[in-house]
């Protein structure tokens, strides 16, 4: 395979950072609406609240297992199986073991107990053997593991019956017939998709008409997604039903919105800002992997105090959250830098992000070749 260009490289670094930022809305405490009780009515706030999750936090997951399918054929393509595993098991295995054993001790450290008691429920809690981890958002790193132990059939799939094998592939994410060999829906898919596009099975590369219908569509699926949220809220009794339209909904806000932070990603490259998020982009899988135990302990912190849902300030903090969990990694990577370099590069997957030149971040882009 050709390399990768520098100009789709940049793209990528970029739209990490935009797609995982944007996950952060989604993992905000307390997660979903607090309607109290007795329960009131949905206000402004709660539906701002539904469509900021649904617009910025369901981008990520596909869009990271796109560009891993991607970059699997580009750079382990041509690498054995049990060489490819090493790779990825330093990359992936080693900080979703680390991480979620950071957040198991912090937890027993608080409550003064062992969250866990089985070794059914610690596989799960370290591993995510067969259901999320401690920390929830790590699963997607198992998955990708799976993705490449997998690769040698997918890519032989993709090879010689593309739109079958998308297709297969589909039915049985969307069916749910992937659980439990993939905790989530949507990296098989995408990453399948991922090794599509790096093959030059599927186009990625829309024209600019195609382009805006699919930043308008990744704008208003959200809208779809939370009316059926709220309506599932309001009315309990229909919410069978509208399970299926959610997940209707939710497949089309996946691929939109993978697709328009694409687009914005190659938009960014021509803004003067590009090189900060160039420069944030080394610290961006800590974020991923550390986000939810700052907004967590962040939450614990604003609950002590007597701060909730529906308290006047919470807009800031939700709102905010992307640039906490940026200054919260950025602060553990300076910390674990200098109290010890090896634990910082097993906790970022092999990949330790040195000391940021933030000078160089605020000086104009360069145009992209």
């Amino acid at each position: 395979m050709t390399p990768v260009s520098r100009e789709i490289s940049d793209s990528i670094r970029v739209a990490r950072v935009i797609g995982i930022l944007g996950l952060v809305i989604i993992h905000v405490p307390p997660w979903r609406i607090d309607l109290g009780d007795p329960p009131r009515a949905i206000g402004a706030f709660d539906l701002i609240f539904l469509y900021c999750q649904e617009l910025f936090g369901r981008a990520s997951v596909p869009l990271l297992s796109v560009i891993s399918g991607y970059l699997m054929v580009h750079q382990h393509g041509a690498i054995g199986l049990l060489s490819r595993l090493r790779k990825k098991s330093r990359s992936l295995l080693a900080p979703l073991v680390g991480w979620n054993l950071i957040a198991i001790l912090l937890s027993a450290a608080l409550s003064r107990h062992l969250p866990y008691t089985t070794p059914r429920q610690w596989a799960d809690a370290l591993f995510a053997f067969s259901a999320e981890p401690a920390i929830h958002p790590l699963y997607f790193l198992r998955d990708i593991f799976l993705c490449a132990l997998l690769f040698p059939l997918i890519r032989l799939g993709i090879d010689r019956a593309p739109i079958a094998t998308l297709a297969l592939v589909a039915i049985l994410s969307l069916a749910g017939w992937t659980y439990p060999v993939f905790v989530g829906s949507g990296p098989l898919l995408f990453f399948t998709a991922g090794v599509a596009i790096a093959l030059g099975k599927v186009s990625a590369e829309p024209d600019r008409l195609h382009q805006q219908m699919i930043v308008v569509a990744a704008l208003l699926a959200p809208v779809f997604t939370t009316a059926v949220l709220a309506r599932m809220l309001i009315d309990p009794a229909s919410a069978d039903w509208l399970k299926h339209a959610f997940t209707v909904g939710l497949f089309v806000e996946r691929i939109c919105g993978a697709w328009f932070v694409w687009i914005a990603a190659r938009w960014t490259l021509r803004q003067q800002w590009n090189p900060l998020i160039q420069t944030i982009e080394p610290f961006i899988f800590i974020i991923f992997c550390s986000h939810v135990l700052w907004l967590g302990a962040a939450w614990h912190l604003l609950e002590a105090v007597g701060m909730g849902y529906n308290d006047p300030l919470y807009p800031l903090f939700f709102f905010t959250a992307p640039l906490q969990a940026l200054g919260a990694g950025l602060a553990v990577a300076a910390i674990l830098r200098r109290l010890s370099p090896v634990l910082l590069g097993l906790l970022s997957g092999g990949r330790a992000p040195q000391p940021a030149d933030w000078a160089r971040a605020r000086r104009p882009a360069e145009s992209s070749s």
